[in-house]
C-alpha cells in the first residue's frame, strides 16, 4: 500500500533556492510539449532549456525588486516538491511581463546555448502577450511537481496558494495550459478556455486560459 502523503507547506523561494528551482523547472519541463518543441532546436535541448529557466529566474522571478513572486510547495525537511511562477499585475496595460528583445537581452543570457531555439522564444512569448487579458493581472508563468510528489495534491495546494493571493486583490488570473490534462487541473480552480495558441513553425496548439476576478 502507498505509504502517507507529505506534508505541504507554502513558503515563498529566495535566491539561494535558484539552482533547486531550476533544476525542479528543467526536469519538469524538458518533456512539456511545447517546451522541448521549443528546445529541440538548440544545440542541446536540455542545456538551452536549464539555462533559459536560470536567467529567468536570477533576472527576474528571484530578484526581490522584481514584480514577481515564486511559491515553493515543501516537506517537512524543506525538501522542494513543487513551485509556481507568478508574474503579479503591471499597471501597463495590455502586459505582464516584459518580451524578449533581441537588442536587449537579458544578463547572462547566452544565444549560443540557444541557438535557433532563441526565434521559437520570441515568436511563443509575443503568441502568448497577444492572448493576455488587456487589464492588469495575475499570470501564472509555470507551475511545476516533482515526479515523486505527483498525485499528492501538491499542485492543488499551490494553485490555491496562488489563487488567494489574487483573490485577496479581486483581481484576474492568466496562463496558458500546455496540455489537456493541465487545462482540467486548471478548470477545477476556476480558469475558463480563452482561446487556442496555434504558434508557427513545428510546434504544438495549446490554450491560453483566464480565471475572472472573485
Amino acid at each position: 500500500m502507498p505509504g502517507p502523503l507529505p506534508t505541504v507547506t507554502i513558503r515563498p523561494a529566495v535566491p539561494e533556492d535558484l539552482d533547486a528551482v531550476t533544476s525542479l523547472l528543467t526536469g519538469v519541463f524538458a518533456a512539456d510539449p511545447l517546451m522541448s518543441a521549443i528546445t529541440a532546436a538548440a544545440p542541446d535541448p536540455y542545456a538551452a532549456l536549464d539555462h533559459l529557466h536560470r536567467v529567468e529566474l536570477s533576472t527576474h522571478y528571484l530578484d526581490p525588486q522584481a514584480p514577481a513572486v515564486v511559491d515553493l510547495a515543501v516537506d517537512a525537511e524543506d525538501r522542494i516538491l513543487g513551485t509556481a511562477l507568478w508574474d503579479a499585475p503591471r499597471q501597463e496595460t495590455g502586459t505582464n511581463r516584459p518580451l524578449p528583445d533581441p537588442e536587449e537581452l537579458p544578463e547572462g543570457l547566452d544565444l549560443e546555448v540557444l541557438g535557433d531555439a532563441w526565434e521559437l522564444i520570441r515568436l511563443d512569448a509575443a503568441l502568448c502577450e497577444s492572448a493576455s487579458p488587456r487589464d492588469p493581472h495575475w499570470y501564472l508563468y509555470m507551475i511545476a511537481v516533482a515526479p515523486t510528489a505527483r498525485g499528492t495534491g501538491t499542485g492543488s495546494a499551490l494553485l490555491r496558494h496562488g489563487l488567494e493571493r489574487v483573490d485577496a486583490d479581486h483581481a484576474v488570473a492568466h496562463l496558458e495550459a500546455t496540455t489537456r490534462a493541465a487545462a482540467r487541473l486548471y478548470t477545477r480552480h476556476g480558469f475558463e478556455d480563452a482561446t487556442t495558441l496555434r504558434p508557427p513553425a513545428d510546434m504544438p496548439d495549446y490554450w491560453a486560459m483566464t480565471r475572472p476576478a472573485r
